[in-house]
């Protein structure tokens, strides 16, 4: 892995070809084009990239089409793209990496990059009282799930897992909860300083901020509902902001 880093979580991207789902993709191919002009690095993909991704041996979700494409196209840039898998969109069994040149990782990504340890999870299950979450990830995640899920017709279960993710995805559903997420997860931050990792990076929590404890940081990679957040990491320093801005930027 090459750097500079650019690091973006939570796009929740719909399958509905609406006028706000074309403008989200817009902001989103606008960065693209900055990083691959600049032909070299890694593009990280913090988790639900997808607001709903599951394939079956002959069907994936209908309306990604291009940001399939644009993903494919950072190989020609020599621009490596690694996407850690998400709640909404764990189920890749192959189909992206084959088609979109991606790297895909079904646990946290651990790298070493200027003399840090960096850990990038997507984060969900980590707060201390998400016991029946945790529970559920444990079931909708086991192979016997998987199987019996594709036995339906994919028009019939992709259609209802997408009203389901749909409905979860339409606001910020954890704003309410920001002061046991600033706890839980900077606890968590702690205990992975404790174990010699410098960097922690977390999504899921849709939370937009870099918090610095001497030389160690945790970092909340926010979302593209509302945020469009961009986190970049290079040998000078860490940056984050919004779509606009990265592009002012570079």
């Amino acid at each position: 892995m090459k750097a500079p880093f650019y690091i973006i979580s939570d796009n929740h991207f719909m399958m509905d070809d609406t006028p706000d789902e074309q403008e989200r993709r817009n902001k989103l191919f606008q960065v693209f084009e900055v990083i691959k002009k600049k032909n070299e690095g890694t593009l990280i993909i913090g988790g639900d990239f997808f607001d709903f991704w599951f394939e079956t041996n002959y069907a994936i979700p209908n309306g990604y089409q291009n940001l399939i494409n644009q993903l494919a196209e950072f190989q020609k840039h020599n621009i490596e793209v690694h996407y850690i898998a998400g709640n909404h969109d764990y189920w890749d069994f192959g189909y992206l990496s084959k088609n979109a040149n991606i790297i895909f990782h079904k646990q946290d990504l651990k790298f070493n990059f200027n003399n840090k340890k960096i850990l990038i999870t997507h984060g969900d299950g980590l707060l201390k009282n998400d016991h029946g979450y945790r529970f559920m990830k444990k079931i909708i995640r086991s192979s016997l799930f998987i199987k019996l899920f594709k036995l339906f017709p994919p028009r019939f279960s992709f259609k209802m897992a997408n009203k389901l993710s749909k409905s979860s995805s339409e606001y910020n559903h954890h704003d309410g909860f920001v002061n046991t997420i600033m706890h839980d997860i900077s606890k968590y931050a702690k205990n992975q300083w404790e174990k010699n990792i410098d960097i922690v990076m977390v999504g899921h929590y849709h939370q937009q901020k870099i918090i610095k404890q001497n030389q160690s940081a945790l970092i909340f990679l926010g979302d593209w509902l509302g945020k469009y957040t961009v986190t970049t990491l290079n040998e000078e320093e860490i940056w984050q902001g919004n779509w606009k801005e990265f592009i002012e930027l570079t």
